[in-house]
């Protein structure tokens, strides 16, 4: 709700506060509630309706995420033109989509805003030190390509959970943080990747 919104009603309640009274802080706690309510969950199964039978295909991710905006996009690396399908709430970007190297199925998907739960618990914000109990870190390296200068993690018990650590550091690129710089890294984002199939 605007603040215009809100300004209308606290008039009323003003007006009404001799009568009956009014629970503005339940209706502020119960909008910020609904506001932070997860509209579909990671895990290692799968991001909402999105597992490893997926086909990586416009018509049916949209179809999946009928009230977003679904759109293929192309970006560019060394290795030349690379196709992703993205989910956006409105403008704001949520997922990020990417297939294998057949382009027909998902390898891999980006969450990247706290609208998409986790069943892990953590969630983008969270600093290193939150997620991770010292001498109990996951393996992590430093990110590549367009995430340079950033540390990839794997997510706590997890073999196809990773997380996306960026921070501060005068350090090289290209080189891991000491883990003293790293504690306070914050999670910028959660990569699912499609599990290995038994061998």
């Amino acid at each position: 709700m605007d603040k215009l919104g809100w300004s209308k009603v606290g008039l009323v309640c003003l007006v009404m506060l001799g009568v009956a009274g009014c629970d503005v802080e339940g209706k502020t706690e119960q909008v910020a509630k609904e506001q932070t309510k997860p509209l579909f969950m990671l895990s290692t199964e799968g991001v909402g309706p999105l597992n490893p039978a997926t086909p990586f295909n416009l018509v049916k991710i949209g179809d999946a995420f009928q009230n977003f905006n679904v759109a293929q996009e192309t970006s560019f690396t060394k290795g030349g033109e690379i196709p992703a399908i993205t989910v956006r709430q409105q403008v704001k970007p949520i997922l990020s989509i990417n297939p294998d190297y057949k382009q027909e199925r998902i390898f891999s998907i980006v969450v990247q805003d706290n609208l998409v739960g986790n069943q892990l618990g953590n969630k983008i914000g969270d600093k290193f030190n939150e997620i991770y109990q010292a001498g109990h870190t996951e393996e992590c390296a430093p990110a590549l390509e367009e995430w340079a200068g950033k540390v990839m993690c794997y997510a706590p018990k997890s073999s196809n959970i990773m997380y996306l650590f960026a921070g501060e550091w005068d350090g090289t690129q290209g080189q891991m943080p000491p883990l003293d710089v790293l504690a306070h890294w914050q999670l910028e984002a959660m990569i699912w990747k499609t599990p290995k199939a038994p061998s």
